[in-house]
């Protein structure tokens, strides 16, 4: 239901060619439990106009048409194997910036084209940015507790509300 709400969202924004509206985030944690995500190879000829549109087919274009008009993925997968079950290679490139920990030289290449990945410690990861090219090592900390997490949503609730209260943006 959330993402086709969300797809809603996305195309009323494309039709309308807004591209003011407050951004949306999408957070998934752990993609590889979200099997309803994962591409279906569909090889009917049917031209069953009643059947609905799958769940991957939905958040396949949230991913290629959501950026542009303000509706952003965040995405952890366990491994790359998971993520290309859910995420095509067209797809992949939507996501400008990534994020790897130690993993093998292949899944590293296969992901920022550079075995660093491969090299890092178990305590490192490398934050990429596709549109730059830049790699950029760094040391993760832990989750943040349940009251930073209601504080910064309460700093981001206040942000939005003060830009869209701006003239202009009603």
């Amino acid at each position: 239901d959330v993402l086709i709400e969300l797809n809603a969202e996305c195309e009323r924004r494309q039709q309308e060619d807004d591209t003011t509206a407050p951004a949306i985030y999408i957070m998934i944690n752990s993609l590889q439990r979200y099997r309803m995500l994962r591409q279906v190879e569909d090889f009917s000829f049917s031209m069953d106009s009643e059947k609905p549109v799958s769940p991957d087919k939905i958040f396949a274009s949230i991913l290629r048409e959501g950026p542009n008009f303000g509706i952003h993925t965040l995405l952890w997968c366990d491994t790359l194997t998971n993520l290309e079950r859910v995420v095509d290679r067209a797809s992949m490139r939507e996501f400008d910036n990534r994020v790897l920990f130690q993993m093998s030289s292949s899944d590293s290449t296969n992901l920022i084209d550079t075995p660093a990945a491969s090299k890092m410690g178990i305590r490192r990861a490398i934050l990429h940015n596709e549109e730059h090219g830049q790699l950029e090592k760094f040391r993760p900390y832990a989750v943040p507790d349940e009251a930073w997490l209601e504080k910064v949503r309460d700093r981001l609730a206040k942000r939005q509300a003060t830009e869209s209260s701006k003239p202009g943006n009603a």
